[in-house]
């Protein structure tokens, strides 16, 4: 099996509870691999701004070639620097489609209409406490995203990532950039490594009214009002990172994401709850 393939399968098949951001370059021997493959389970919203979450189990996956090829998470890209301070290159991500179907299983009729919502389109008539706010909006379709990434070292220790993307939302024009300051901690206990992480992430107008507005045919068809979306920083975020080495081959990989909703669309109607709370944890072997 190739590694274009791998790549494909990966890039597809993979599910990451945040952003993927590139691996650290590794200037490996020349025809060497690094990879882990595990599975684990995901806890996190059941979309950026909902009081709900859904949890599941989750395939896990990294990998990375001395050709500078990687994959991680839903991203996968293509180191091109050879130094150790700067990294660079292209990166495609797979961001992931937003149904009502994945918020809610069934929505009852209330007996009290005092706290009925009533769809006239549809002359249904759904309870207050069973809203779903994505119903009656259109659905966000999965979109391949493309861009690239620029990291650089500050210190053996410190390193800034940035990744920019384009292609997002049903129009395909949304553009995101993530930035983020992560600090490794070495050896801070025997076969444990943690790194500590804090950023925003920037949005254009394309990408906030996908994700945030409601036009104003999905507001007579919702229980949601009309709103339009703004261009800007999107959220702040904080991440912890836990691996935990059982031997030379077992791992445990951890993840906890913390972001905030920022600016003026954490105003928007489908905004349930401005702070969303992610957590992933699963067992890898690596080969």
């Amino acid at each position: 099996m190739n590694k274009t393939y791998l790549l494909l399968i990966a890039t597809f098949g993979i599910s990451s509870c945040a952003y993927a951001q590139s691996p650290a370059q590794n200037l490996m021997p020349d025809g060497s691999h690094d990879m882990y493959l595990g599975l684990g389970v995901l806890s996190r919203p059941l979309y950026e701004g909902a009081n709900r979450t859904k949890r599941r189990m989750v395939p896990v996956m990294q990998m990375q070639w001395s050709n500078g090829v990687f994959v991680a998470g839903m991203s996968a890209g293509w180191h091109l620097s050879q130094t150790f301070d700067q990294e660079f290159g292209p990166i495609i991500s797979l961001e992931p489609s937003r149904t009502a179907s994945g918020t809610s299983g069934s929505i009852q009729v209330s007996g009290d209409s005092r706290n009925d919502v009533f769809f006239p389109e549809s002359g249904v008539r759904y309870s207050s406490a069973q809203q779903n706010r994505l119903l009656g909006l259109d659905d966000i379709h999965t979109r391949l995203l493309v861009g690239g990434f620029y990291n650089y070292q500050l210190n053996s220790n410190l390193r800034q990532t940035n990744t920019l993307v384009f292609g997002a939302g049903n129009d395909q024009r949304g553009i995101r950039l993530s930035s983020d300051l992560r600090y490794h901690l070495k050896d801070a206990l025997p076969h444990h490594q943690f790194t500590f992480g804090v950023g925003f992430t920037l949005i254009n107008h394309a990408y906030a009214n996908s994700y945030f507005g409601v036009s104003k045919l999905e507001a007579d068809r919702s229980v949601n009002s009309s709103y339009s979306a703004h261009a800007g920083i999107k959220d702040v975020h904080t991440d912890i990172f836990w691996n935990w080495n059982l031997n030379s081959s077992w791992m445990i990989t951890s993840k906890l994401n913390v972001n905030r909703l920022v600016g003026e669309n954490r105003n928007s109607p489908l905004i349930e709850r401005k702070a969303n709370v992610s957590v992933s944890s699963a067992i890898a072997y690596r080969f």
